[in-house]
């Protein structure tokens, strides 16, 4: 074996161990994506034990050199695909990869497992290998279109497809040329050190690209927490007057209106005192999981505070927000809390605005505001529009 050719195989060997360990411990202590990165980290461990077999070829017939080494190659290259399913949470179609697998495998038990063989392996590795490269582009593509776009995702995806294309051409050389020259065949010669030299590069881009999109999916999950209220799983008031302040932008700038519906459950403290916090808490929930199956998808549905619960209702004039808010009050009132064999009759009091020229984000909810402890005031459990007039500023 070539002295240079040897030190960078075992360049490659050491930075797949190390990536290796170093996506189990994202996927272990640290609990980052466990599921691709276990992948991931099972994906380098392939990588590294695949170039060790390689490294084992001689002269003479050994189907763990030969056929193993290629096999597990390709089954490290399968798993870092089904890693970034994971990541990106993308349909499971594991099936087109497993035949690509069962495919190669079968191909190559068709010849002795030998020097002899190593131009028909070779081409056999290289369709094998283009093709989950780009399957593993597309996923890669697909994973980070709707955050970072087309042209950005086809930028960052590009080492991947450049690894397609790379094994593709390795395969049109050896079936091209009658005597292909070692470096496109053998990884163990002096002519391979620019192929493996590539490899190297290549094994760095991949998992420098896989931690940056780990890092970014982290990024949005820690984003995402920070928005939603830990108990009912709803947006949280901060989350709640972004959106507000999203809409009401729009709406200055010609856009379509929108409505609010204020809410704050009946009772609520004789509920914890009588029955526990515990019930409360069960209370909020149910409350929150009855109102979401009754809205639209594109309506927002917030904790705002306490027992208190916001709706924000984007295109809907006054008059169906009326209708809305008068919707959630039977669900919410046809349905008791079932506890410690007990029903707890569970409903609010609600209170309903529209945006109008000369109300801000703040007068809005205080209209909203008012209007539900109207409600509060005329018994509860019932609807109340607020004042179409509007209120002095604030200040």
């Amino acid at each position: 074996m070539d002295i240079q050719a040897k030190l960078l195989i075992e360049v490659i060997i050491l930075f797949t161990g190390i990536s290796s360990l170093a996506w189990a411990m994202l996927a272990g202590p640290m609990t980052i994506a466990p599921q691709a990165c276990w992948r991931y980290s099972a994906a380098n461990a392939l990588l590294m034990l695949g170039l060790v077999l390689n490294s084992l070829r001689d002269g003479s017939a050994s189907y763990i050199a030969w056929f193993g080494a290629d096999i597990v190659l390709l089954s490290g290259m399968v798993l870092l695909r089904l890693g970034t399913v994971f990541l990106f949470r993308l349909p499971l179609n594991f099936r087109p990869d497993l035949l690509i697998w069962l495919g190669a495998a079968a191909t190559m038990l068709v010849v002795p497992p030998e020097i002899k063989s190593q131009a028909y392996l070779g081409a056999v590795f290289s369709i094998a290998a283009s093709i989950l490269f780009a399957r593993l582009a597309h996923t890669t593509y697909q994973g980070l279109l709707p955050s970072a776009g087309p042209r950005l995702s086809l930028l960052l995806v590009a080492p991947l497809i450049v690894a397609s294309l790379s094994f593709f051409a390795r395969l049109v050389v050896i079936l091209v040329l009658e005597n292909p020259e070692d470096r496109f065949i053998s990884i163990q010669t002096a002519e391979a050190v620019p192929m493996l030299w590539f490899y190297l590069v290549l094994t760095i881009s991949i998992n420098v690209l896989a931690i940056g999109n780990a890092l970014s999916r982290l990024i949005q999950k820690i984003r995402l927490l920070a928005d939603k209220d830990v108990l009912t799983g709803l947006w949280n008031r901060r989350s709640a007057e972004h959106s507000l302040m999203q809409l009401h932008h729009k709406w200055q700038r010609g856009g379509e209106g929108f409505a609010v519906v204020l809410l704050d459950l009946d009772h609520f403290k004789q509920i914890n005192d009588n029955f526990g916090h515990q019930a409360g808490d069960a209370a909020l929930r149910q409350a929150a999981l009855l109102m979401k199956s009754t809205l639209r998808e594109s309506d927002i549905l917030c904790r705002f505070g306490g027992e208190e619960f916001l709706v924000i209702l984007p295109g809907v004039s006054i008059k169906q927000a009326h209708q809305v808010a008068e919707k959630l009050r039977l669900c919410l009132a046809s349905r008791a809390l079932r506890w410690d064999d007990q029903d707890i009759p569970l409903s609010a009091s609600f209170g309903f605005a529209a945006i109008s020229p000369g109300l801000n984000i703040s007068q809005l909810l205080c209209a909203a505001d008012q209007a539900m402890y109207q409600a509060k005031a005329q018994g509860r459990n019932r609807v109340v529009e607020a004042g179409v007039a509007p209120l002095p500023p604030s200040g």
